[in-house]
């Protein structure tokens, strides 16, 4: 990912690759699937319309599999834009979120209960008894429930390249990471 400050990260990588960008100012991020082009399997940033970094590779890990966008921010205000036309143009032509093609997209659409009521599942248990080993035994054998606790998001946030002070192995609990 990159940051208003110029950085790509990935994992524990991080390198300057464009000037800090921030008040007022359109960022684009260009993912480059294209395998004819000579930036096949790369992203970009522009800022108001002008390249502000050379493509930067996607990662080995990530090719090939769907690439959601995701933006985190703190202490500013935002828009996030998805419509048919950039709202700055860029130096070329190119399909915006709305206009992926479908070869590089991925639907699913929802799964409805038959009786129309979906089920929420709380697990209770006492302070180190194995709540979690419990959950991780429950999601293997039924894969459509997903997890919401402190523990999937801290494992999405390092999933993701986020850095967190002590590391994301330091645990003092096992129910509470």
């Amino acid at each position: 990912c990159f940051d208003s400050n110029g950085l790509f990260l990935h994992g524990k990588k991080r390198e300057q690759v464009s000037r800090k960008f921030g008040h007022s100012q359109v960022a684009a991020l260009l993912v480059n699937l294209d395998p004819s082009s000579p930036n096949a399997n790369t992203v970009s940033l522009f800022v108001n319309g002008n390249r502000v970094s050379q493509p930067q590779p996607i990662p080995e890990s990530m090719k090939g599999k769907v690439l959601f966008p995701t933006v985190t921010f703190r202490n500013v205000t935002l828009q996030v834009h998805w419509g048919p036309a950039p709202l700055r143009p860029l130096p070329f032509k190119c399909n915006t979120w709305m206009m992926a093609q479908k070869a590089h997209s991925e639907v699913k659409a929802g799964v409805v209960p038959k009786d129309g009521k979906y089920e929420v599942l709380l697990p209770v248990g006492l302070p180190d008894e194995g709540t979690f080993d419990w959950v991780d035994q429950f999601l293997a054998k039924n894969r459509t429930y997903t997890e919401l606790s402190a523990r999937a998001i801290l494992d999405w946030a390092q999933k993701s390249g986020l850095q967190r002070q002590g590391g994301f192995q330091r645990r003092v609990s096992n129910d509470k990471p």
